[in-house]
């Protein structure tokens, strides 16, 4: 597969050179040749591109959240980590009479995608407590998360994530025995039971609503590592909005029931609220040149979501479309070619987006465009 890349820029323009003409009552007669009409096919037309970085994205609210640790030789390193805000199982909520911790799971349903490698690179996923307030307002993909240093809980030697793949899990049944029951994918993370038991034991008022409660517990911070130092490793995506999948962190638990027994139960705290933190690292490859050097042109550039890059294309001799006079403009195109020799694992981008900048900085359509937002998509043919 191959990494995303931008080749050779080309623009077709074709142009249309009208004069202007008068009505004429005669029919048949020859044409002056002063109000023919006459075309002109510029190609190659002469542009700059250079790979600038993209703005950082607004990490609330994202259909899909990425969660991984990814290195690649040109487009350097990726990492993708997770803040979640959970909430109470309900207002005044209580564990009961006397309870003791079975254990304490998160739950998440996995997305529609994963990019790396699935196959020689092992993960470990680390659950570290916030120590920081985690306000209700959504936060940018580059916000810089404080967490304890010690993490809360792990899941290490994940071979592949597997995103695609149903699961089995027990399911308690309140007064009866649990079952096994098929799920649909998802990822499960056990934390350490001195962490949830933290729950277990907090004061009552603690639980009296989510107020009292995020103050108790601000929120978990989920971040991958690469448990081999030189993989290229692989980013995840999961679907936090899930119906079928709650995305929760479930605790189970034995207290006392009314009859006097004691029963085995489960408390599902929810998330509320999800932020993706993604860093960038492009030291030591050819997209750092060109993030040193914006002022020069370069005939590859590169492209990469997740707030990461993006190619600055300018035409510096449009201007001189005006020395041929008053035209119309037919047809204009901006071909963008990847690169072939790659040995990377990733296929070029499926879609690419095209806009420009108001004064003020923000993006705006091509004026020939009804919206940027859906791109044009990869032609595999003409690569």
């Amino acid at each position: 597969m191959k990494y995303f890349a931008q080749g050779l820029l080309i623009t077709l323009i074709g142009l249309f050179l009208f004069s202007s003409c008068e009505k004429s009552d005669s029919i048949g007669l020859e044409v002056d040749p002063t109000d023919s009409i006459h075309g002109k096919y510029i190609e190659d037309f002469n542009i700059n591109t250079v790979t600038v970085r993209d703005d950082s994205l607004y990490a609330s609210n994202m259909a899909q959240y990425p969660l991984g640790s990814f290195d690649d030789p040109i487009l350097g390193s990726t990492e993708a980590a997770l803040a979640l805000k959970l909430s109470l199982p309900s207002s005044a909520f209580t564990f009961g009479t006397a309870p003791l911790l079975d254990s304490a799971v998160l739950v998440f349903r996995y997305g529609r995608e994963f990019y790396g490698d699935s196959l020689s690179t092992s993960y470990r996923i680390d659950v570290h407590e916030i120590n920081e307030e985690y306000n209700s307002s959504g936060y940018y993909s580059n916000k810089v998360w404080s967490y304890e240093n010690v993490p809360a809980g792990s899941k290490a030697n994940i071979t592949h994530f597997a995103w695609n793949d149903s699961i089995y899990v027990t399911q308690i049944v309140k007064d009866g025995p649990d079952t096994a029951v098929k799920v649909a994918p998802q990822l499960r993370i056990r934390l350490d039971n001195f962490a949830a038991t933290k729950l277990i034991t907090a004061d009552a008022a603690i639980f009296t609503n989510n107020t009292t409660f995020n103050n108790y517990l601000h929120g978990l911070f989920l971040k991958v590592t690469k448990e081999q130092a030189n993989a290229t490793g692989g980013i995840t995506f999961l679907n936090l909005a899930a119906t079928d999948v709650v995305s929760r962190l479930d605790v189970f638990y034995r207290n006392t029931n009314d009859s006097g027994t004691q029963d085995t139960n489960v408390a599902a705290f929810n998330v509320t609220l999800e932020t993706a933190a993604i860093t960038h690292n492009y030291d030591g490859t050819p997209v750092k040149t060109q993030l040193d050097n914006p002022a020069q042109t370069f005939s590859t550039t590169y492209v990469q979501p997740m707030g990461g890059l993006k190619t600055k294309v300018t035409f510096p001799g449009l201007n001189q479309l005006k020395q041929l006079g008053n035209i119309a403009i037919n047809k204009a195109e901006l071909v963008v070619y990847t690169e072939e020799n790659t040995t990377g694992i990733l296929k070029p981008a499926p879609v690419l987006t095209l806009y420009q900048t108001d004064i003020a900085g923000q993006r705006q359509p091509v004026p020939d465009q009804s919206s940027y937002l859906y791109g044009s998509s990869f032609d595999s043919a003409k690569n």
